[in-house]
């Protein structure tokens, strides 16, 4: 979900697992200052992962992930991200992987425009649910198209032309251990930041 024009940005109510899911929220800002964890409204204490991710061609923009694990959940679950300025481009993206697990590995890396839009590579030691993020850099112009490889599949994103973080989410399920990454097709042609996790059975 995205909006210039609201102080504080919401996720649609969701209905989650009462109790043992982790939350996945990845979140993109035009101002990268800007980035603090999420809240909601069950009370769970969201963590970031590693730190903000500046964008080569956006330098005040960029990404950064949270996790929290185990949630407490139920109807009308909403996460909200706070904004410095009601004006500042917001996007952000929550998953809920239920029965938790533990996040075995997290990776982030950024390809630049003309080069294989390729992830960084995770490992596991058995099977696990894999949460990959694009963000792509392209500007407000045109609406967008990203597309992933490796059998993964696309769960939600925002690509329409205008002022916003475009993102794109897709999720794969591993049966065994092995190491895993994703390449994504984009139009128009441009670079992104791309973020992949990896998450196994407690």
């Amino acid at each position: 979900m995205h909006d210039v024009s609201v102080p504080t940005l919401y996720s649609g109510a969701m209905s989650t697992a009462s109790s043992g899911s982790m939350l996945l929220a990845c979140v993109g800002r035009g101002n990268v200052g800007a980035h603090t964890s999420p809240t909601d409204n069950k009370g769970n204490v969201f963590a970031q992962i590693g730190s903000p991710q500046v964008y080569s061609l956006w330098t005040g923009s960029g990404t950064a992930l949270y996790a929290c694990a185990p949630t407490v959940g139920g109807t009308n679950h909403v996460v909200r991200a706070t904004k410095l300025s009601q004006y500042d481009e917001t996007t952000m993206s929550v998953v809920e992987i239920r029965n938790g697990g533990n996040l075995k590995d997290v990776k982030w890396r950024e390809a630049l425009a003309g080069n294989p839009l390729t992830s960084a590579s995770v490992t596991t030691t058995g099977p696990a649910l894999l949460v990959a993020w694009w963000w792509g850099d392209a500007d407000v112009g045109s609406d967008k198209t990203a597309v992933p490889n490796n059998g993964f599949t696309v769960i939600h994103s925002i690509l329409k032309a205008g002022a916003l973080v475009q993102c794109c989410v897709a999720v794969r399920q591993v049966s065994a251990a092995g190491t895993y990454n994703v390449t994504w097709a984009a139009t128009p042609t441009q670079g992104a930041q791309l973020w992949i996790a990896a998450i196994q059975a407690s």
